[in-house]
Formats: C-alpha cells, sequence, structure tokens
C-alpha cells in the first residue's frame, strides 16, 4: 500500500488505530496531539474488522490525531506496513468546513460486500465476542474437564474444540496487532518478540513436553522450551495442526491438549488484556 497523496494531513482513526485499540502501539510515540470528533458516514463491521463507509447517513466517531514535526512520513508507514490495502484505501475527510481542513482516512474497500452495519457509532475491540465471550467459554470447558481423560472421548473432543477456539482468537489478535496480511503462522510467530507474552511463557509453562507432526511423524520433534519462545509457539500452533488433521485421541494427547489450553488461555488472556492497556494514550 502507497503513502497517502498528502503526508502532511492529520489522521482521522475510527478503528484498530484508535487510541485504545491493538494497532495504535505502531503509531502511539509520534502523536502530538489529538481530539475526539465525530464525521458523517456508516461503520460497518466486516470480520470483526472495523471499516469507514464514506457514503453512509450516519456518524463515526474517532480521533484526530496530529503527529510529531517531521514525523508524519514514519508514521503513516508505520500504518500501511500492517498491509491494509486488501481492507483499505486511503481517502481525504473534511474535518472543519469553515477552514476549508481535511484529514487522511483508511475508508473500506467495498465496505457493503460481507459486512453488517456497527451497533454502535465508535468502534470498540474490547468487544468483540472472541475476546469476551469466547474466552469465558474457554473457561468453563477448562473448569468442566479432568485431569484424565478415563476413555471419556466427548471430553476429549470438547477440550479439542475450544482449544480450536482459543486459536481463532490468537489469529485475530495478532492480525489487528502486527499485520492483516500475510501467513498466520509468520504473524503468530511475532508473539516471540513480545516481552509481555515472553515473560507468561515462563511463569505459566507446567512442564517441558514435546510433539509430533501428526501428518509427518518421522520429522523431528517439537519441544515445549520456555526459555525459547518461537519454539513454544510452534509446539502449541502444532497441537492445533494436529487436532486439525486427524484429531488424535490417546490418553497422553488428552494431557497434551488439556495443559496447552491452560497454559496459552492464560497467557493469551493476559497478553490481549495488557496490549490494549498499552495501547491507551
Amino acid at each position: 500500500m502507497d503513502l497517502p497523496r498528502n503526508i502532511n494531513l492529520p489522521f482521522f482513526a475510527y478503528g484498530i488505530f484508535k487510541p485504545g485499540e491493538l494497532a495504535f502501539y505502531r503509531i502511539k510515540e509520534f502523536v502530538k496531539n489529538h481530539s475526539q470528533i465525530t464525521v458523517d458516514g456508516n461503520l460497518k463491521i466486516r470480520d470483526g474488522l472495523p471499516l469507514f463507509d464514506k457514503d453512509g447517513m450516519w456518524h463515526v466517531k474517532g480521533y484526530l490525531l496530529y503527529f510529531n514535526e517531521n514525523s508524519y512520513e514514519e508514521s503513516y508507514r508505520r500504518i500501511i506496513e500492517i498491509e491494509p490495502d486488501k481492507h483499505y484505501r486511503w481517502d481525504n475527510i473534511s474535518i472543519c468546513e469553515e477552514k476549508n481542513e481535511e484529514a487522511n482516512i483508511l475508508i473500506g474497500r467495498s465496505p457493503n460486500r460481507g459486512s453488517q452495519q456497527s451497533d454502535e457509532s465508535s468502534f470498540n475491540g474490547r468487544n468483540d465476542p472472541l475476546f469476551k465471550e469466547a474466552f469465558q467459554l474457554i473457561d468453563q470447558t477448562i473448569d468442566e474437564s479432568g485431569e484424565y481423560c478415563n476413555n471419556d472421548y466427548k471430553e476429549f473432543f470438547k477440550l479439542q474444540m475450544a482449544y480450536l477456539l482459543l486459536w481463532s482468537i490468537i489469529e485475530k489478535y495478532v492480525s489487528f496487532r502486527y499485520r492483516l496480511g500475510e501467513d498466520i503462522r509468520k504473524k503468530v510467530l511475532k508473539l516471540s518478540t513480545d516481552d509481555y507474552f515472553c515473560l507468561l511463557l515462563k511463569e505459566n509453562i507446567i512442564e517441558k513436553r514435546e510433539v509430533f507432526r501428526s501428518d509427518k511423524p518421522n520429522d523431528d520433534k517439537i519441544v515445549l522450551d520456555k526459555e525459547n519462545p518461537s519454539k513454544c509457539l510452534d509446539y502449541y500452533y502444532q497441537i492445533r495442526s494436529n487436532i486439525t488433521h486427524r484429531g488424535k485421541a490417546s490418553h497422553k494427547d488428552y494431557k497434551k491438549v488439556r495443559l496447552s489450553i491452560l497454559e496459552l488461555c492464560k497467557i493469551m488472556k493476559a497478553t490481549i488484556e495488557n496490549a490494549f492497556n498499552e495501547s491507551a494514550l
């Protein structure tokens, strides 16, 4: 995605780049002044992603962000690094007709396709069902699970479903936090650069474990080592992949899935909460 035509204009943030949202950290250090404003348009939601519809007849609340002098280009580069071009395009909106002032804005591409009208005029990522109700359901499933399988395959399947749901949460988080495009596994591995996430790994991993690929059992084993965040992510992701490929069902596999969901749910819940808190002004 290219930079906006005029990089010296302020930026109207209504979605994931808004203060308090997951991607704001990318530009937070460059924000000199900000103000909350309301503009004409519709707020649409597509797969949890907020889209501005310039032709809408309602109102959208957001923040007008002014960047530090000589940092406008870098600020806009930080924005386009998240690769929003499949979902957005640059446009301008009027912020003061009397003074003929404008701001840059990312408006939705084909905002009416596959989207729904937001119930609110202001986007709040914390209210995403995957970050609220999904975590509640996972916690409930964990609480209802036993330490051992005891040949209860229904209980095992519930844990597997909850683990895949947890990965839906993770995939949405890393997309909004790091990059909207790109291979999902590469985005997941970016979690290894998050110091808070790495600290939580050390605090919450119960024991060292290993797993093999269910589709390629002759490959090298993957070891869960809390001192190596990338390997930890490989391990947790492989547990997910094994469920997707075959749904393994031995007592040993039950323990691996249960421990993984116990650890990773707690880690991700705290990581996401911390990310929202860090994005506040």
